[in-house]
């Protein structure tokens, strides 16, 4: 692994340690084995478990006194209240972003679904992935409300988490997503917000759904 001079040297393992996390190559319920990482990456121990702590405070892992550090599992129940939220904090972004959109506001999104498209078409999954990440982060920044924008981000590595169990169960996930976001930007360019949130209260039952199948996998079952 490569550090960027940037960022602290922690965040840089946290996010390494997430993205196993998230993509399933950690997986729910495994035991974190910090001496390993450590000699792994090439770095102290001790940073790893500053890592380690960042990554609970995003609910990615667990840590337990004389245990240590194990991947998070996510219940169903778990998934269906993160849900909840997370589409009620996104029906605010989406709706403020068409009341409010100026000239090249929205640039990014249109260059964002010409490469979800291709990958779609490719069917490949972590480009998909990737430029969903993407397209969503792109939206927090027109919540208007800096605790929205903030609350957002920190879900942000659960809702990765998610999102990429959601697309791995099949194409259909990733067609059925790409709908959806096509729907969405052409309702934020009509400035239909009540539109607007019948389909992000839709949408979102529907996600809620197919991600609480997925929590067989996110529980650590096979």
């Amino acid at each position: 692994m490569t550090f960027k001079a940037n960022d602290s040297l922690t965040e840089q393992i946290a996010q390494y340690l997430g993205k196993q996390i998230i993509q399933g190559e950690m997986a729910p319920g495994e035991r974190i084995q910090e001496l390993r990482i450590a000699a792994e990456l090439e770095v102290s121990r001790g940073s790893v478990r500053e890592a380690l702590l960042i990554l609970q405070r995003r609910h990615l892992v667990e840590i337990y006194p004389r245990r240590g550090a194990v991947v998070s599992s996510i219940s169903a129940q778990d998934v269906r209240d993160f849900f909840d939220l997370w589409f009620m904090l996104l029906d605010r972004v989406v709706t403020n972003l068409a009341a409010s959109w100026r000239n090249d506001d929205l640039a990014r999104f249109f260059e964002l679904m010409t490469e979800l498209g291709e990958c779609q078409r490719k069917d490949d999954l972590q480009g998909y992935y990737d430029n969903g990440v993407e397209f969503l982060t792109s939206l927090y920044s027109f919540s208007n409300n800096r605790y929205v924008t903030d609350t957002l981000f920190d879900l942000l590595p659960l809702t990765q988490r998610c999102l990429y169990a959601i697309l791995r169960a099949g194409k259909s996930q990733m067609d059925s997503t790409h709908r959806f976001l096509e729907d969405l930007l052409k309702t934020i360019i009509a400035r239909d917000s009540t539109k607007l949130r019948v389909m992000v209260a839709e949408f979102g039952q529907e996600y809620s759904k197919l991600a609480q199948k997925s929590a067989e996998a996110l529980a650590g079952m096979r």
